[in-house]
């Protein structure tokens, strides 16, 4: 790869997740000669994978929605030309996802009547309020385009007009929704189980629930052939084939700026890097508070970026069986309930996490729920996530941010050191065990057949890609941080503009990418996001390389050599 030291770039971008990627392939594509830096050593953010002997575990990518013939990411995906280089897998349209609680199940299908019947068959006695709860985020979801609503307040009035009266609804907490609805314990519960993004729903705005259950029960559930990495590595095509280039293992130190205005970027290592336009792809905080520098923020902004409520962070446990579930479950993913309540108590706790006794911790492991995702059901003909024989499945759950859980006081961002720590050890040690039990409830007798088990924490997500508390989710989906109320592409600062998850957009790859889209159009002076959606592409197709018969998206954007696949045999 190129490192062109001292040149001058067109654009910057900080960041090689979704967003910045994203970013980047428009700019790219619209004639902007553009950089791409990434501290970490592979492209894609969230959206990488890792390897461990014959599996390929994926990171943040476990179902996408909206991925329908008219949907946001292949619209995002056409407008680069790369629209036919990513296949999407569908899955189970009777229930991409199954809500499993010991007493009640219920999936959820593709289509909103069908997703209602559902919620009917098991809450009767609900009937009246499940159809109100439903009608209103229907209408809010129906009267939503990902890429094109947050982008401006025009947006958001067509929206308001579109939704009718459930446009009242949008920016309050879910949870007077469901107060208003009179729903029973057991039905309250499944509908605030999909957690709208890690946000409670007492904190949660509605239209956050609404976008996320719409993208997804419009035309199901879906997954990409070939994992996750296949984005970063054809947007990473997109962006050299049209005059631009990427670098790993460059860690920006400050994005520099004099008299208001963006100059360049600094690495760690001191090389400087001009440029005119930068977009931060990286953590919003860390973007103002250390990369500009709170000495070049007025007070006020200072003040309001430390108020930001980051979402709560994920923790993943990663497990590979001596057993094939291909064929032998429905294509579906379980959201595994130890407790029927609604989620308020869970989210309470972990919130409180580092103030808690060890009885107090044993409350929370005890609500705490696992998202179990089956990746290698998904992409059944993909050996590189699991060979023939087994299963590769991932298991994850909402987790506490508070450093003091976790035994320690400074987190890797800063250089502290964590992983011998015998609180650490301890504490990662219980909650993969609690989420394995979470799986078992699902998929039984997985115990007697792992042969790989490992796990992430959220101070693991902070090394690996120094987000505020280890969140991947970005800025809480409160009603007092969602949609116009979020920060947008542009900034105070001339030439700084910002893309990823915490924008108007909001978390997920969709959301991700819908920022990048807005953060070019934003440097561009142009709304990109209505031009794709009337058909626009851009850059030149014939300029893409060829995609070999052994390609391979990890060493496309960075792998690591040891991690190279080689077919098991």
């Amino acid at each position: 790869m190129s490192h062109s030291p001292g040149k001058r770039w067109d654009a910057i971008v900080v960041g090689s997740g979704m967003g910045g990627l994203t970013a980047a392939a428009y700019l790219a594509a619209n004639g902007k000669r553009t950089l791409v830096l990434e501290a970490g050593e592979v492209l894609g953010g969230c959206t990488h994978v890792f390897r461990r002997k014959q599996f390929e575990f994926e990171v943040g990518v476990h179902y996408l929605g909206d991925c329908g013939p008219e949907g946001a990411i292949p619209t995002m995906l056409r407008g680069v030309g790369i629209d036919d280089r990513v296949e999407f897998l569908p899955m189970d349209p009777d229930g991409f996802d199954t809500i499993v609680y010991p007493e009640v199940t219920v999936k959820v299908p593709r289509g909103w009547d069908a997703y209602l019947a559902n919620l009917i068959a098991a809450f009767p006695q609900d009937a009246d309020g499940l159809r109100r709860f439903i009608g209103v985020l229907r209408a809010l979801g129906e009267a939503t385009d990902r890429i094109t609503t947050p982008d401006s307040l025009t947006g958001m009035a067509k929206l308001v007009a579109k939704a009718g009266p459930a446009a009242a609804w949008a920016m309050l907490p879910l949870g007077t929704l469901l107060d208003a609805c009179r729903l029973s314990n057991g039905a309250r519960s499944v509908l605030s189980s999909q957690a709208s993004y890690l946000s409670p729903p007492h904190r949660a705005a509605t239209m956050v629930h609404a976008v996320f259950l719409h993208n997804y029960i419009r035309d199901g559930g879906w997954f990409p052939a070939g994992g996750g990495q296949v984005f970063a590595a054809h947007l990473a095509s997109v962006v050299r084939a049209h005059g631009g280039d990427w670098r790993t293992d460059a860690r920006v130190r400050r994005i520099l700026v004099e008299h208001g205005r963006v100059t360049g970027v600094e690495l760690a290592d001191g090389e400087r890097i001009d440029a005119d336009v930068v977009v931060s792809n990286a953590d919003i905080k860390r973007t103002f508070l250390d990369l500009v520098g709170r000495d070049k923020l007025p007070w006020w902004a200072v003040t309001r970026v430390n108020s930001y409520r980051m979402s709560l962070p994920l923790f993943n446990v990663y497990l590979a069986l001596d057993m094939d579930l291909r064929g032998q479950m429905p294509i579906t993913n379980y959201f595994s309930y130890p407790v029927l309540e609604p989620s308020e108590k869970a989210f309470d706790l972990a919130e409180r996490a580092g103030t808690l006794n060890e009885d107090q911790i044993g409350e929370l492991y005890a609500r705490t729920p696992g998202f179990v995702s089956v990746q290698s059901v998904k992409d059944p003909e993909c050996r590189r996530i699991a060979p023939a024989g087994y299963t590769n499945l991932e298991v994850m759950s909402a987790a506490p941010a508070d450093y003091r859980f976790w035994g320690i006081e400074t987190g890797p961002y800063d250089g502290g050191r964590y992983r011998r720590e015998a609180t650490y050890l301890k504490r990662k040690e219980e909650v993969t065990e609690l989420l394995i039990d979470r799986a078992a409830a699902v998929i039984p007798g997985l115990r007697d057949h792992i042969v790989w088990q490992e796990a992430g924490t959220p101070i693991t997500q902070e090394r690996y890609t120094y987000s505020n508390d280890g969140v991947a989710y970005g800025i809480d989906l409160s009603w007092h941080q969602f949609g116009p109320l979020r920060p947008s592409p542009r900034t105070r600062i001339k030439g700084l503009f910002l893309a990823g998850a915490s924008n108007s957009w909001g978390p997920g790859v969709e959301g991700a990418m819908a920022s990048g889209v807005g953060a070019a159009g934003a440097v561009l002076g142009r709304a990109l996001g209505a031009e794709i959606r009337r058909g626009a592409t851009f850059g030149d197709r014939s300029a893409l390389p060829a995609i070999a018969a052994d390609w391979d998206p990890l060493m496309e954007v960075g792998g690591p050599e040891h991690q190279r696949f080689t077919p098991a045999g």
